[in-house]
């Protein structure tokens, strides 16, 4: 009997030397009766992970501090368990798992952990794969952002430029009146606005999600990008017939990238004139570094709010029936954070929705 203790308190000795030499975290733990404790940490282990054997004991005690999020730290549990399972079915000597660690400095980090059991010695590595990881993830998003951009692309810009040719094509094909002739050249203009601002926003995210997006700092006058925005806009509110007040506070120097710039306020614009009836009215103000974009339309719900800032929203057609790719507010919110400037949204339903951005 005294032999066994002997030979075990050898191995766990030895145990602990290798693991110190190993450049991996390693945690070395022993099974008493129906105990599992932790009894070894090696010193990559306090480096990398941070825990100390006070504040994880036992293996409940750290699964508690791995995976703080309760859901997640039951789904590791599970295919823990289950991997667990399958090793012993194949015979294997080893159980491997990959899962995303919390460290003590509250940073997350992607492991690989490996564990064997030893005459009740337990003893588990976590090798480093969260720059493995890290990457595979962004070839995915470049990815779904080629499909995503490929699809929108195809999809919502085929049918403005396949209305425009047609248009153009009875417009120079078909005696027609001079009425005739101005509501066709109206229904041009709108055609073309709309592919301008698929081309801008669909192009615009795509740049965003790729990283390519440069700023080039300069004063920004807000007058002149307004009035710019509104002249493009001019037919389609004119023919809704929404009344745009432009307050704009003169004096203010406001330093930024204005091509970003004129790109979210272009967006907030043609959302409020999309979202807005015939006969409403728009403010567009411009005070103490916070420009203000306020209509009386058809507003947002709560729930629409948040899945804009969490960049779950679909597009809906506006009030004539105008149809969208579903990103403009996205766009804008990630715009913002590139130019340092904050965005809110304020809206109810049926009675309008401000905009504010505070630079």
């Amino acid at each position: 009997m005294m032999e066994g203790a002997n030979d075990l308190k050898i191995s766990r000795i030895n145990l602990q030397k290798v693991a110190d030499f190993l450049p991996y975290p390693f945690i070395i733990a022993e099974d008493f009766g129906d105990e599992h404790l932790n009894t070894y940490l090696n010193e990559k282990f306090l480096q990398e992970i941070g825990y100390t054997l006070d504040e994880i004991p036992t293996i409940e005690s750290w699964y508690a501090k791995a995976y703080p999020d309760e859901s997640y730290r039951n789904q590791v549990i599970s295919n823990w368990n289950q991997a667990e399972i399958e090793a012993w079915q194949q015979e294997k000597i080893f159980v491997r798992m990959k899962s995303q660690v919390t460290c003590k400095k509250g940073n997350k980090r992607w492991y690989e952990i490996k564990a064997s059991v030893i005459n009740k010695i337990h003893v588990v590595a976590f090798v480093d794969i969260d720059n493995e990881v890290t990457l595979h993830e962004e070839l995915r998003n470049i990815n779904r952002n080629n499909d995503r951009m490929l699809s929108i692309l195809g999809h919502d810009l085929r049918s403005p430029v396949a209305n425009l040719m047609g248009i153009s094509s009875m417009a120079a094909n078909t005696e027609i009146s001079n009425d005739e002739f101005i509501s066709l050249m109206h229904q041009i203009n709108e055609q073309s606005v709309q592919v301008l601002q698929l081309l801008d926003r669909t192009l615009s995210w795509a740049k965003l999600n790729f990283n390519t997006l440069q700023q080039n700092n300069s004063e920004i006058d807000f007058v002149s990008i307004v009035s710019n925005i509104l002249e493009i806009h001019k037919s389609t509110y004119q023919s809704k017939s929404i009344d745009i007040q432009v307050q704009i506070e003169k004096g203010q120097v406001i330093v930024s990238d204005p091509e970003l710039v004129t790109i979210v306020i272009r967006n907030i614009i043609s959302n409020a004139i999309k979202f807005t009836s015939n006969g409403g009215i728009i403010t567009i103000k411009f005070h103490q570094n916070v420009l203000e974009v306020t209509d009386n339309g058809i507003g947002m719900t709560p729930q629409m709010i948040q899945d804009i800032l969490n960049n779950t929203n679909v597009s809906r057609r506006g009030t004539n029936n105008e149809v969208g790719i579903g990103m403009g507010l996205q766009l804008v919110k990630s715009l913002t954070e590139k130019i340092n400037c904050s965005f809110s949204i304020e809206s109810q339903p049926n009675v309008g929705t401000t905009i504010h951005l505070v630079f």
